[in-house]
């Protein structure tokens, strides 16, 4: 191969290149076996088949990952349950990380009657 072509591609077309080509034509319903002997004869690569799968599986999944996520949650500050904000419950939580959960059992008890 000439200097200025590098090594992973062959006749000027990278392996990713040449798996999309052949999955436009052949659909993604090859498996990896019959897409290896394809491979070598009309690209001149040398793929095993589980490389072969992993390339078909990523490019299948492209696009994919901006369509699928979700919108985010509300702010956390935002929520209330029966007028219990969260900051109310984060400041017992540091009274437990405190003292300990015992004792804040034992103090709200006393309290509560």
């Amino acid at each position: 191969m000439p200097r200025g072509i590098p090594r992973h591609k062959a006749n000027g077309v990278s392996k990713m290149a040449a798996m999309r080509e052949l999955l436009d034509e052949k659909g993604f319903d090859v498996s990896p076996k019959d897409l290896q002997p394809l491979l070598k004869s009309q690209y001149g690569i040398n793929m095993d088949t589980s490389m072969i799968s992993n390339y078909k599986s990523s490019i299948k999944g492209s696009g994919k990952s901006a369509t699928i996520r979700k919108p985010g949650r509300p702010a956390a500050a935002a929520i209330t349950i029966n007028e219990i904000t969260l900051d109310d419950v984060r400041s017992v939580k540091a009274v437990v990380d405190k003292i300990g959960a015992q004792k804040v059992r034992k103090l709200a008890e006393v309290l509560g009657k």
